[in-house]
């Protein structure tokens, strides 16, 4: 095997990522006197490339930070929004690091405010997302300011591996898109790689978020917890990809099949109505087993067979008749530039994975149990079963700075950095060695077949059987990587190492939602359609060891404990 050429960098703080929370992390670190280096897939804040992260990523009419008001106010009071965000995670949110954010989020849209951020309105912290929106944009300002500083920005830096020192994290270790590998010492590290949407056909993740950070944490030791719990809901996927909001659309909507007939009855129990589905989707986007909405997903899942080429059959939505009462003026426009007139104009709808609701167990300063490795972002699972809209932005925002802050202090008491380690050689040979895989397929090929199975059996709801046949198809394409890919072109080397991780994360998912014998939020079990608090009241935490995942059963609310509101959540629009 012949070595490729090899590139070193050293830094204070590292952080590994180019989304919002990257960005905030970055400026923290900066702010308190540490060196920075933040390393990014593809090009530094393009929208909708590798490395932009979902922040720049345009794929929506508009996006969100969750506001909090005064204490005792009318509008999103802070004691509101901590138990709307208790109760929408279902027992499954950290009730400590909620609490962070409802404190600190007003803070969080201030310091934007500062930076030059122009909000839609001082209501709701709301802006357009559109390819044409370059400037009043969180990583365009952030990514300017830090263009200022002395901060290094290494761009297409794949890097897949963390350098784990006695349990202190001391770098990281990747390739770049020449196929030449990195080496990045450092005495703290940021991970801000966002989620895992690339594992599914229809995401609105960018195409570099491929659950890098899960899968380096998972393997250095870290422990992932409430993997089960994703975001999915509705969204376009023709000629535009964006998110359909239905909130305060209680009717008249309809759901067409590719053969033009209305199909949401046929798939709703005895007693359940059209209306009662459709008023109950009007107060949440997200995809959730916590009402009777979830048998609309369901009727767009069931019609979405598969036709001989492998393509799901189109569904259709009809809006012509409708009236959307929650920011109209946005979704109508969006569309309109897309050439999609809805008064008159059918919708191609389909469920979309949109976030992972789990991910790296932190501790109030996004550490985990890992000294030196911080985790924020999407990569940080925290919020539980189901989550509140706008506060994945306003979180990475939170938690970003205060990662940031943490992570200098921790690397001014890091001392001398250590020489790299064995276990970083070989994962850099591990790395280099796939530089020899000379099989006819393409990494690309191997990742479009996960995609489908994936989608086909993780998203909406699932049971043994799909988890069985989810199982096996990320066991077939490990057996491909090894047996029948090859690389092709210098960037292959990276695709390889992104599937490996996908592959491990998806196994994560997986193994968790078998394991998880209940329905719960965005968790829907076709087999176990009730949700069981007296056995299922607690996380599920993954760790690794060996090459084999172990799964234990703790409860992030054991000191705290969680009431359960039968009347759900009070303020609505909920996600």
């Amino acid at each position: 095997m012949s070595r490729q050429p090899h590139h070193e960098f050293e830094t204070d703080v590292l952080i590994i990522g180019g989304g919002g929370a990257a960005t905030a992390a970055t400026l923290a670190a900066h702010e308190n006197g540490a060196r920075t280096l933040i390393a990014i897939k593809g090009k530094f804040g393009v929208p909708g490339v590798r490395g932009a992260g979902a922040t720049s990523n345009p794929v929506g009419d508009f996006w969100t930070i969750r506001t909090i008001g005064p204490k005792g106010g009318l509008f999103n009071p802070p004691e509101a929004v901590l138990a709307d965000m208790l109760q929408t995670g279902l027992g499954m949110a950290d009730p400590a690091l909620c609490e962070i954010f409802v404190n600190e989020a007003p803070e969080a849209i201030a310091r934007l405010r500062s930076m030059g951020m122009q909000f839609q309105s001082r209501m709701l912290a709301t802006m357009p997302a559109n390819q044409d929106n370059k400037t009043n944009n969180i990583v365009a300002l952030q990514k300017a300011i830090i263009e200022g500083t002395q901060t290094q920005i290494v761009e297409n830096a794949n890097l897949t591996d963390l350098i784990v020192d006695n349990g202190v994290c001391r770098g990281a270790i990747g390739v770049n898109d020449e196929g030449e590998t990195l080496l990045i010492r450092a005495n703290a590290v940021v991970i801000a790689t966002g989620g895992v949407g690339q594992l599914f056909e229809h995401s609105f993740n960018p195409p570099g978020n491929t659950g890098d950070g899960y899968a380096m944490a998972l393997r250095a030791g870290a422990e992932l917890y409430n993997m089960e719990f994703m975001q999915q809901g509705l969204a376009t996927t023709w000629p535009a990809q964006g998110i359909v909001m239905l909130y305060e659309m209680q009717e008249p909507y309809r759901l067409i099949n590719h053969e033009g007939k209305a199909f949401l009855k046929d798939y709703l129990p005895e007693g359940v109505t059209v209306e009662e589905v459709c008023r109950q989707k009007s107060s949440h986007w997200p995809i959730s087993c916590r009402d009777h909405s979830i048998h609309l997903d369901r009727a767009i899942k069931a019609e979405s067979t598969r036709g001989p080429d492998g393509k799901l059959k189109p569904v259709f939505l009809d809006m012509s008749r409708a009236e959307r009462q929650f920011l109209p003026e946005l979704f109508p426009a969006f569309m309109l530039e897309k050439g999609i007139d809805i008064s008159q104009d059918l919708l191609q709808v389909q469920n979309h994975h949109h976030t992972s609701n789990g991910g790296i167990r932190v501790d109030e300063h996004a550490q985990s149990g890992i000294t030196g490795l911080f985790a924020v972002g999407e990569a940080a699972g925290w919020q539980g079963a189901d989550r509140l809209g706008g506060t994945m932005l306003g979180g990475s925002q939170v938690f970003g700075w205060r990662a940031g802050a943490k992570a200098a202090e921790v690397a001014k008491q890091g001392g001398t950095q250590t020489p790299v380690t064995t276990l970083a050689e070989q994962s850099l040979e591990k790395l280099a060695s796939f530089s020899n895989l000379a099989g006819a397929m393409t990494a690309d090929q191997v990742h479009k077949r996960l995609q489908r199975t994936m989608w086909d059996t993780l998203i909406v709801e699932k049971d043994k059987a799909s988890l069985e046949l989810a199982q096996a198809g990320i066991d077939q394409c490990r057996e491909d990587i090894l047996s029948s890919v090859g690389i092709h072109t210098s960037l292959d080397i990276a695709l390889v190492a992104e599937l490996h991780n996908m592959l491990d994360v998806g196994e994560c998912i997986t193994r968790a939602a078998e394991h998880r014998q209940e329905s719960r939020g965005s968790h829907v079990r076709r087999d176990y359609p009730e949700r069981d608090d007296e056995q299922w009241l607690h996380n599920i935490f993954i760790t690794k060891a060996e090459h084999k995942l172990n799964l234990e059963k703790r409860w992030v609310c054991d000191a705290t404990g969680w009431i359960d509101r039968p009347g759900d959540v009070r303020i609505t629009p909920w996600g």
